[in-house]
């Protein structure tokens, strides 16, 4: 391997030495910890199933057909168990791949100094740290890593031998097992084709990747899982509207890669700096200019770098359409060809800049890496940069399982103060309360909670006629417990339950008692409330 390769992958992972520090958080915690079938299933399951289909989420139809992902999980979990470490030392295993994978690619096109310049950038940028350290996002990286070496199997040679087409398609069918992303390698061929003029052995070059892509579609269709994912016209327009933004904060993280969150939805994108997105789009505009002026040979490289990245942030769309969410993480694979229009443009200079950009890419990265520590760091960090009430609801939850619920009181009631409240903290804003050992503040959060345009949800109805029954309101309780939509944790019904017992209604009693299907016995539950 080439020796200044080695120093920076070196360099890449003293940079992401903070990962030692780093927990589950978010997404690893259904998808990993309570993921059954990675300590119990086999791997036929693995193959067969849905990537969310055996997680602590419940049955979740994601549409995301991922096996080799689960299998890598599976694979941590046999080796680490659940301490996070392993995870992310495997993570950043690929993510370093994933740079050898890149510099293969790419110094073909360049001079060795150049496509060391364009690793650098793609390896170290801030932006990536979310996928290296969030273990939930190795999809990326393995479907990355797994590709690139696909592309540069059959790109090097006008005729790849035999080996080398077959080892592209078994790489290409791996890369799209591990993410849908790998379905546009194809569509990178081509560009990285046409930048370099070439015609000859066009079709032979192509055949292993597009055959390697539609075996996987082949194999999602004969399992029954993984269907496409198509967002809801909602969805599409709700993009549609937000794009002129999304696109700026994008190329603003790229070219100013600080504050980093991961935690952005098209929700709440009116509260994102409008002078954020427009430098975005300065710069883009400036970097456009630069590859129009630039000299035919560089041009043609930096043409095929933004080619790959409007392609590979235009699948995003998709997800994020469906789904709202958008960040950091979309940029992964986005940011090879950027990095490739910054060594085309740059390459004269990338002796100093290459050493500039670890050095300033390392510091970020270090600063970055503790909001990885557990969730209540990760979503605090997520409210200090992108204050949304999204965000300080997933703030209250995590504090709610770190048993701060004072503070967890706090932002509930942020995101309910907000502008554009989150209705997800109508509930929690008056369990929170509850947990504090405040009934009185729970009934008046209730009430505000309601006039701030909260439905009476269930887990709601349950708080309120448990905190309206601790106060001896009776009438308030009984009125809160018959509410239309039940309570998933059935504090209605323990409720319900002592009404019966303080009327003398047996029958009644003992129906609730024989329905009763609660974690806890009721009969202690319902003597502490009713005795009051």
């Amino acid at each position: 391997m080439d020796r200044w390769l080695t120093a920076l992958l070196l360099l890449t992972a003293v940079a992401y030495a903070g990962l030692w520090g780093a927990g589950f958080v978010w997404d690893d915690v259904p998808l990993i910890v309570q993921n059954h079938a990675l300590r119990d299933a086999g791997i036929t399951v693995l193959f067969t199933s849905d990537l969310w289909a055996s997680s602590g989420a419940g049955e979740v139809a994601s549409g995301y057909y991922r096996p080799l992902v689960l299998l890598s999980f599976a694979v941590d979990r046999w080796l680490f168990g659940l301490d996070p470490g392993g995870y992310h030392l495997h993570s950043l295993l690929w993510h370093l791949a994933a740079m050898v994978g890149l510099f293969r690619l790419v110094q073909p096109m360049m001079d060795r100094g150049p496509a060391l310049l364009a690793v650098t950038l793609f390896g170290l940028h801030p932006v990536q740290s979310e996928v290296v350290a969030w273990v939930a996002a190795r999809n990326d990286l393995m479907a990355a890593a797994l590709g690139f070496f696909a592309l540069g199997l059959v790109w090097v040679d006008e005729r790849p031998s035999l080996t080398r087409l077959v080892g592209a398609c078994f790489l290409t069918v791996c890369a799209a097992l591990s993410k849908e992303t790998a379905f546009l390698l194809p569509m990178l061929l081509f560009g990285a084709d046409w930048a370099r003029g070439r015609r000859d052995g066009l079709v032979l070059r192509q055949l292993p990747i597009v055959i390697g892509v539609v075996c996987v579609v082949l194999l999602r269709w004969v399992v029954g899982v993984g269907d496409a994912v198509i967002p809801s016209a909602d969805g599409v327009r709700m993009l549609w509207d937000a794009l002129p933004r999304m696109i700026g904060g994008y190329a603003a993280s790229v070219l100013h890669p600080w504050p980093l969150s991961s935690a952005r939805d098209l929700s709440w994108i009116s509260d994102q700096s409008i002078l954020s997105a427009a430098m975005g789009w300065l710069g883009m505009g400036l970097v456009v200019l630069a590859v129009w002026g630039a000299e035919p040979k560089e041009k043609r490289f930096a043409f095929l770098g933004l080619f790959w990245a409007v392609v590979l942030i235009g699948i995003t769309l998709v997800p994020t359409a469906d789904k709202g969410g958008y960040g950091d993480r979309f940029l992964y694979w986005p940011m090879a060809g950027l990095s490739l229009v910054g060594a085309a443009l740059l390459h004269r200079y990338w002796k100093p800049l290459v050493p500039i950009v670890v050095i300033a890419g390392a510091l970020t990265i270090s600063v970055r890496l503790p909001d990885w520590k557990n969730d209540r760091t990760l979503w605090g960090a997520a409210v200090r940069d992108v204050p949304t009430a999204t965000n300080e609801v997933s703030l209250g939850h995590a504090l709610t399982l770190h048993a701060r619920h004072k503070r967890a009181l706090v932002s509930f009631v942020s995101a309910l103060a907000k502008p554009g409240i989150d209705l997800d903290a109508c509930g929690p804003v008056v369990g929170a309360a509850m947990r504090t050992g405040l009934p009185d503040v729970a009934l008046r959060m209730g009430d505000w909670a309601i006039a701030r345009g909260c439905d009476r949800s269930g887990p709601m109805n349950g708080w309120m006629a448990m905190a309206a029954a601790i106060e001896g309101e009776w009438e308030l309780a009984a009125e809160w417990a018959s509410g239309s939509v039940p309570d998933p944790r059935y504090r209605d019904l323990v409720v319900r339950a002592a009404l019966a017992k303080r009327r003398g209604d047996e029958a009644e009693y003992a129906a609730i008692e024989a329905a009763w299907e609660g974690v806890d016995p009721l009969e202690p539950q319902v003597e502490a409330l009713w005795t009051r």
